[in-house]
């Protein structure tokens, strides 16, 4: 057996093989002749590109199907993705959470570290450390770091994040001078998106869409197996879409918008304030619904019906088959799903066909896990220049 650094890095791949294994991480084991004609290409076409791709251990063939001989054009063809390392890091406001995982987004080991401040320096700085901590720098392909903000599917800038009130902030640069590794940034929405095709309950799936709830409101899409970001990186822009001619106001002033009824902030405040409470937090307020509080229970089916007004709109927007709910606000489902499904048969379109709504329980390992999905893709899709060695 080859050792892993022996191993063609996938960035260092052409086009053709990379496709070869972008459609094997996708959906393999594949056949040849599934190959080609996923890829569009001749059988002896597909021969050729995977030929070096076998001989460098890159792939291998799986046990061939019953009746088959190993080696012939229908045994399955299989990735050898634990030879490929990456590392996510998602950043929230107040933390950061890391993860090594191989190219299929298997997860080798975590780290987490609390921010003291969010002061370009200090975020940078509890990066690298976990970096450090996560393995050696030299078997890492490559850094992904799923961010909240208006970026671009593979991006290096941090534009526009709220949170932690950062735009312009050449972020990747600063991690790639700082680690050696090549880095690449993207939406965290996005990024926890890329997760779920890759490895998660989207697999197999060519086109369908993640919400997320919590602290805000996101949206990843995927079509024809593709995770959209848009001509400008701002495809998935939910948060503020109006889903009630009525309700409360969103922060911005909105009334009736999504972030309004479903993000942490507004369902605390919606029902905290009746109460006399301003520091009820998620749990409480799931407790209390639990024990049938009146208030709760109508602040979640409210937040209910917004949820199932966007899922009706994107499937009949977007004709997409399934919609797969994620988020730290997810446990609002125990209380908001008959509002939600009732929202979805109102509001779909008389001739769409109802989409599989599909409840991922993510916690923040899972969206790094999702960043070091989008830097495998990354090398995969539209891979940095190498280094220039002068």
């Amino acid at each position: 057996m080859q050792r892993r650094a022996d191993v063609p890095r996938l960035g260092s791949l052409g086009p053709s093989a990379r496709a070869v294994v972008r459609a094997l991480l996708l959906a393999g084991p594949l056949s040849r002749a599934e190959l080609a004609r996923r890829l569009e290409r001749s059988p002896a076409s597909i021969t050729k590109i995977t030929q070096p791709l076998l001989a460098a251990g890159l792939i291998s063939e799986d046990t061939a199907p019953l009746g088959e001989s190993r080696g012939r054009p229908g045994a399955p063809l299989v990735l050898q993705a634990a030879r490929h390392r990456f590392i996510g890091v998602k950043v929230t406001s107040d933390e950061v959470y890391a993860v090594r995982a191989d190219a299929s987004g298997l997860v080798e080991a975590t780290g987490h570290r609390r921010l003291a401040d969010v002061a370009q320096a200090t975020v940078v700085a509890e990066i690298i450390e976990l970096v450090n901590e996560l393995g050696d720098t030299g078997e890492i392909q490559a850094l992904g770091v799923g961010i909240a903000g208006q970026m671009s599917r593979f991006d290096d800038t941090v534009r526009g994040n709220v949170y932690l009130g950062w735009d312009d902030v050449p972020l990747a640069t600063m991690l790639e001078r700082a680690t050696g590794i090549p880095t690449v940034l993207s939406g965290d929405a996005r990024a926890l998106t890329a997760g779920v095709q890759w490895s998660g309950p989207g697999r197999g799936t060519s086109d369908f869409a993640v919400v997320t709830v919590g602290v805000g409101v996101g949206l990843g899409i995927v079509l024809d197996d593709t995770v959209l970001a848009g001509p400008t990186g701002r495809a998935g822009m939910l948060g503020h879409h109006r889903v009630s001619d009525s309700g409360p106001s969103c922060p911005r002033g909105h009334r009736g918008c999504a972030s309004a009824f479903l993000t942490t902030a507004a369902i605390t405040h919606g029902i905290g304030v009746p109460h006399g409470r301003s520091d009820l937090d998620l749990a409480t307020a799931f407790e209390l619904a639990e024990a049938g509080d009146d208030v709760a229970l109508r602040v979640f089916a409210d937040a209910g019906h917004a949820l199932g007004v966007l899922i009706a709109q994107l499937v009949n927007i977007l004709g997409l088959p399934a919609v797969i709910l994620a988020g730290d606000g997810l446990g609002m489902l125990a209380h908001a799903r008959p509002a939600m499904e009732a929202a979805v048969a109102e509001h779909l379109d008389p001739h769409a066909t109802p989409p599989s709504v599909v409840a991922f329980s993510s916690g923040f390992d899972e969206w790094a896990r999702g960043a070091a999905v989008v830097a495998c893709q990354w090398m995969l899709v539209d891979p940095p220049d190498p280094p220039d060695p002068t």
